[in-house]
């Protein structure tokens, strides 16, 4: 696992976006860790689409620390691309004819704006979320069979919610859905389709674990390679009953030791801890600090 101090400075990363409510934190440790995989993604002279661009603090950073030459990209809150743009013109001023925004609200890469700059395009980029949205009727019902309660405040509907959770039963087509993966399944299933050739780099976080990520990007017919890496606090936030629920789901089926999720009690990683353990940690002490790695994975093509 590579540490900050081992590819660049902190000092370094001083872009600083204009960040509303509804945008993602870009202070986030997901962030941090992120671009730093991005920096060792190769993305030099490179054309790159970021799926969920956000407060577009991604897209300035590879314009101006990585040499892209060019950073095009989408979001499914339209607001989203209007502050990327204006971001992006404030942050890196002379890279602005750089940068391409595709406006509206565009899930994954369903329009056909979206598709024509995917097939200009070299490498893909994203971090989508991996949480079952509590609101979801279907996970809703799943939930509540396995007698999981929401934890206190979950019910509370941020103004970045959709940078936290996705309607898990709309991606029940994906089998890697069962584990969170739904939404990036579905993103690699459309990325083969429209532009077999891309390179992808995907930002997770790996509280079910790095080896389920593997096998979901060599299931698409990348081989993956984990670029970077670190341990994060969860999200106080982010409710994880999605991840309790799968572990009662599995309790006396016999399939106990093939999935359980990796949190830690301890941000060195040392002390594991199971969803249902972190929960109770977290329950008996909202202050408790429970952490899991996140991670940059980037897969090629295998051909």
């Amino acid at each position: 696992m590579a540490t900050p101090d081992e590819t660049m400075a902190d000092e370094d990363y001083t872009l600083t976006p204009e960040a509303p409510e509804f945008a993602f934190d870009p202070t986030d440790p997901w962030t941090q860790t992120f671009q730093r995989g991005l920096e060792l993604a190769g993305l030099g002279g490179r054309r790159v689409y970021e799926v969920g661009i956000g407060t577009g603090i991604n897209a300035a950073f590879m314009l101006r620390m990585c040499n892209a030459a060019r950073v095009s990209g989408s979001d499914l809150d339209p607001r989203l691309v209007e502050l990327a743009e204006r971001n992006v013109r404030a942050l890196v001023p002379e890279k602005i004819r750089q940068f391409k925004p595709v406006r509206g609200a565009v899930s994954l890469i369903d329009t056909e704006e979206a598709r024509a700059e995917i097939a200009e395009t070299d490498v893909v980029i994203a971090c989508l979320p991996q949480v079952g949205d509590p609101d979801c009727d279907r996970f809703g019902a799943f939930r509540e069979e396995m007698r999981v309660p929401l934890a206190a405040g979950a019910d509370v509907r941020a103004e970045d919610h959709i940078a936290h959770y996705y309607p898990w039963a709309m991606f029940d087509d994906y089998p890697f859905n069962t584990v969170g993966l739904g939404l990036n399944e579905a993103l690699l299933s459309r990325l083969v389709e429209q532009a077999p050739d891309c390179e992808v780099v995907m930002n997770f976080g790996c509280r079910i674990g790095t080896g389920i990520l593997f096998e979901m990007f060599e299931a698409h017919g990348y081989k993956p390679e984990k670029l970077h890496s670190q341990m994060a606090l969860q999200h106080a936030g982010t409710d994880i009953s999605f991840f309790v629920t799968l572990e009662r789901a599995l309790k006396g089926t016999g399939m106990e030791g093939g999935f359980v999720c990796e949190f830690f009690a301890d941000e060195a990683g040392k002390q594991p801890l199971s969803a249902i353990e972190a929960q109770a940690r977290m329950d008996a002490d909202p202050e408790a600090g429970i952490y899991h790695e996140v991670c940059v994975i980037k897969g090629v093509p295998a051909g």
